[in-house]
């Protein structure tokens, strides 16, 4: 009897598409991870930490501090720009306050230099401590997870938990750690979500690195239980407001320019219980000096203060003469003043993000203008005409008898103001700003809920003084923050 004949064709072909199946249950498909969305870290500050060193002649005993003016590893603020009577510094080991700038590479301190801490090159420090609260939508429902957030940590992993100021970082602040671990991490239950103490471990340590692959990150890990929903809002909280607890914010890096924000990217990370990632978003913070900006950004995010100088247009009704006022990005000089005169200046504020969600500029001053940066005398901020006005309501202010600081918004091209100089029939309408030394809190001054290329508006300074205003000098901080949600 014959043999049946074999189809060799059909035979092969069987035999790949068996190998086919057998592949795909081998190698099932990877579902790729979500962004969590509207996320933001708003910070407490963001004034830049200060990273200097001292020059000689400076001279134990001596209240005088003269700073270097060019950078060198670690060590890139080469000015006075964004110091302030009132600061509290590090020099040598010592601590010692700011009592007057004179200028930009000069400032006196009290008590006078302690020995060992006026050699030429011993560091100066100022550390700008912020509280993060992290905003943010999930993603995913993930039942009994995690979210971790990685805050940037300086490239040189030995200095990244000093408790200094770093060039490319926040500085952990816990030199005592794992012995003592003080940096706090919380998170509040909501629907879905119930958290436990969160853990804070340095860039520098094996836990952080296994798990994450870091390297140049601190680590933020807050653990919950429940079913997890998709869409909750999420608030993270790293530090304190006290800042006992809180990383020490960068001081400029090599790069850095006066007025324009140096940029670092954090990670907001969504982990299930088996330590699978499963939702990420990164993010930017932007620090810039005392007139400065805390950004929450998408990866691109531009925030400039420019000064208007040798200008005789008109902002805010005011028309610039010869012997108008001139400012810079960083400052505002009235100088001398004529008792019961309005004095007034402009600065140009410019924000531009592709946050999806827009951004937010608010503003705040650390105090009334006092003299030589103590708490009093000092000029009061305006009530304006006979308003009151507040720091939420403006009002006509037009007669400079009605002594005081203030100031008045004109807007170009942002999508919102809160007021402008001629709201309703107004002339001049001003706000005092928001006091922090008063626990005022910081205040909008323009917006949008979109994306925004170079939207911009100016802000308008108005000051008066009387006869029975203290002969002397006087000076607080504005401190402007943007914040971006995407």
């Amino acid at each position: 009897m014959s043999l049946p004949k074999i189809n060799y064709k059909a035979t092969l072909l069987l035999f790949i598409l068996a190998l086919i199946n057998i592949g795909f249950f081998l190698k099932p498909s990877v579902t790729e991870s979500a962004n969590l969305t509207q996320v933001k870290d708003t910070l407490q500050t963001s004034r830049l930490s200060f990273a200097g060193r001292v020059k000689s002649p400076t001279a134990a005993g001596s209240s005088h501090v003269w700073l270097y003016t060019t950078g060198t590893d670690e060590f890139y603020s080469i000015s006075t720009v964004n110091l302030h009577a009132g600061d509290s510094l590090t020099i040598g080991s010592g601590t010692y306050t700011i009592v007057d700038i004179i200028d930009t590479d000069e400032f006196t301190v009290t008590p006078v230099l302690a020995s060992g801490d006026a050699d030429d090159t011993d560091p100066i420090y100022y550390k700008s401590k912020a509280q993060h609260v992290i905003t943010f939508n999930t993603a995913s429902a993930i039942a009994n997870g995690y979210f971790t957030v990685l805050i940037p940590a300086n490239t040189t992993t030995s200095t990244s938990n000093n408790g200094s100021p770093d060039d490319s970082g926040f500085d952990f602040n816990d030199t005592d750690y794992p012995t003592d671990p003080d940096i706090t991490v919380t998170a509040n239950n909501v629907t879905g979500y119930t958290f436990v103490t969160g853990v804070a471990t340095p860039s520098s340590e094996a836990s952080c690195n296994s798990l994450y692959s870091t390297g140049s990150y601190h680590c933020f890990e807050v653990h919950y239980s429940g079913s997890g929903a998709v869409g909750t809002g999420i608030t993270i909280t790293i530090g304190s407001t006290g800042g006992t607890t809180t990383p020490i914010l960068p001081s400029p890096n090599s790069s850095h320019n006066v007025g324009t924000a140096d940029s670092y990217t954090f990670q907001l990370r969504h982990y299930d219980g088996s330590n699978n990632l499963i939702d990420q978003t990164n993010g930017k913070i932007a620090l810039i000096e005392a007139v400065r900006v805390t950004a929450t950004v998408d990866p691109t995010i531009t925030f400039t203060i420019a000064g208007v100088t040798a200008d005789t247009g008109t902002y805010c009704g005011v028309t610039r003469t010869a012997a108008s006022v001139d400012s810079t990005a960083y400052s505002v000089p009235f100088g001398s003043l004529s008792l019961n005169t309005f004095a007034d200046a402009v600065q140009n504020l410019t924000v531009s993000t592709n946050a999806n969600y827009g951004y937010v500029v608010t503003a705040a001053e650390d105090d009334e203008l006092g003299k030589d940066g103590a708490t009093t005398p000092f000029i009061a901020d305006t009530t304006c005409n006979s308003g009151p006005c507040t720091i939420s309501a403006e009002q006509e202010w037009t007669t400079a008898t009605n002594n005081g600081f203030g100031y008045s918004l004109q807007n170009v091209d942002a999508a919102s103001i809160s007021f402008e100089y001629n709201t309703g029939a107004g002339t001049f309408k001003a706000r005092p700003f928001a006091n922090l030394a008063d626990t005022e809190t910081p205040q909008t001054l323009f917006s949008s809920s979109a994306v925004a290329d170079s939207q911009n508006a100016y802000v308008c300074y108005r000051l008066s003084v009387g006869a029975t205003q203290a002969a002397g000098d006087y000076e607080n901080v504005i401190i402007y923050r943007a914040t971006a949600s995407f």
